[in-house]
């Protein structure tokens, strides 16, 4: 197959970002911005921002938060640090190239981005990083790694921290459709260079962990804001919440329009255009948000996972990107084979391209098995990207990598 887009990126030199290619960004992500009307605060002298080098750390709440996050901060151009499989797109790809990002295999020890992210900055160039890797999937904090603490402090530029209110609300993980209402995105100076060098990575840590925590369903108790647009609150939600909490069945829920009801037992609930959840009739709701449902999922993983013959197999297509050119879909079928979930790590077992293939990601070195809700699981594998597709029930694939990030945490305590 023709691979002339891996050969463009593996042959590029990532330089400071093109002036040209900077201004088509803000103008497209200035408007963007505009549909959303998002109120920017800036916690710090912004004169004394302007052309300071530094990296931006941003929270990823919302696929939007991109957009926000790089929109407001015009003190400097930063080299964007973006995951390996959202380069490719149809009428950015060059655009994304000519701004220098830095393309990262997620959750991986890319040493290749690594040293480009040093060169970037022994170039007086700032950097933007998005240290969740992934968007968060119930609107909350998704977990870190420790490590980005040491390498902030190794680089020893200044850091401004990012934080945004409302963005999951307006576009929720489990659903492409925006909804109308408030967006605010606050800008901090996190740590000065001096504080990097003089305090402790566990001081650091402990103050990095305080400040960059979120939860847009928490935020919005207080301020009980609408959110609203074509479609209902509920709409998609179950790609991310399975569990019944009246009679504990799974994958059962149907949605409805604003209602989300179990077809074994009828419990029934309406998400609003709050967010707020509503029992019907009699029905058994222990939860006062969506984050706090999908958190007693993973807590019911966590006791499932804790059996040492825990094993979970399935039959999957195994996904990958067209290298040859830039196309609308990006994606095709390349194999099928069988998943196994043990506490080895993941297993496939298959074909890929019309060859066999039998890979382990071993558990020690996979921290998620990231996903696309309702769709497939995606990770990244000495520096190789693989996608599986479930073949029987495409909802699954939230539960799969709450499997993984539960066992990985069990022997990797610092996530």
């Amino acid at each position: 197959m023709d691979n002339r887009l891996l050969e463009i990126i593996a042959n590029r030199e990532v330089k400071l970002p093109k002036t040209g290619a900077m201004i088509f960004f803000r103008v497209l992500l200035f408007l963007k911005s505009l549909i959303a009307h998002p109120k920017y605060y800036y916690h710090f002298n912004k004169k004394e921002m302007r052309g300071r080098q530094v990296v931006l750390l941003s929270d990823h709440a919302s696929r939007d938060t991109f957009y926000y996050t790089i929109s407001g901060y015009n003190f400097v151009n930063p080299n964007v640090v973006i995951g390996y499989q959202n380069i490719f797109k149809r009428g950015l790809f060059k655009p994304f190239l000519d701004s220098g990002v830095i393309i990262k295999n997620l959750y991986e020890a890319d040493l290749k981005a690594i040293k480009q992210m040093f060169d970037v900055v022994k170039m007086g160039g700032s950097l933007c990083l998005f240290p969740e890797g992934i968007q968060s999937t119930s609107g909350s904090t998704h977990p870190m790694n420790p490590s980005t603490i040491k390498f902030l402090k190794k680089l020893a530029i200044d850091v401004v921290l990012c934080k945004s209110y409302g963005t999951y609300l307006s576009r929720p993980r489990y659903s492409s459709s925006t909804r109308k209402g408030p967006i605010e995105i606050h800008y901090e100076l996190l740590f000065t260079k001096d504080e990097l060098k003089e305090k402790s990575v566990d001081d650091l840590y402990d103050k990095y962990l305080e400040r960059f925590q979120y939860n847009d369903f928490k935020w919005n108790e207080i301020h009980h804001y609408r959110y609203k647009g074509k479609e209902t609150n509920a709409c998609g939600i179950t790609k991310i919440i399975y569990y019944c909490p009246k009679c504990g069945s799974e994958f059962t829920l149907e949605e409805k329009g604003s209602h989300l009801k179990c077809s074994k037992c009828g419990n029934e609930v309406i998400i609003d255009d709050y967010y707020d959840i509503i029992k019907v009739d009699d029905a058994l709701m222990p939860y006062k948000d969506i984050d706090e449902w999908y958190k007693a999922q993973r807590k019911l993983v966590q006791e499932e996972v804790k059996d040492e013959a825990f094993e979970v197999k399935y039959d999957v297509n195994s996904i990958d990107l067209y290298y040859d050119k830039l196309r609308k879909d990006q994606y095709y079928i390349d194999g099928e084979g069988v998943i196994t979930i043990n506490k080895e790590g993941i297993r496939f077992n298959g074909t890929k391209k019309g060859e066999k293939v039998d890979v382990l990601f071993e558990l020690s070195n996979t921290p998620s098995f990231t996903f696309t809700p309702g769709k497939e699981n995606d990770i990244y594998y000495h520096g190789q990207y693989y996608s599986f597709r479930p073949k029987d029930n495409n909802l699954k694939v939230v539960k799969y990598m709450l499997y993984v990030e539960e066992m990985h945490n069990m022997i990797d305590e610092a996530w």
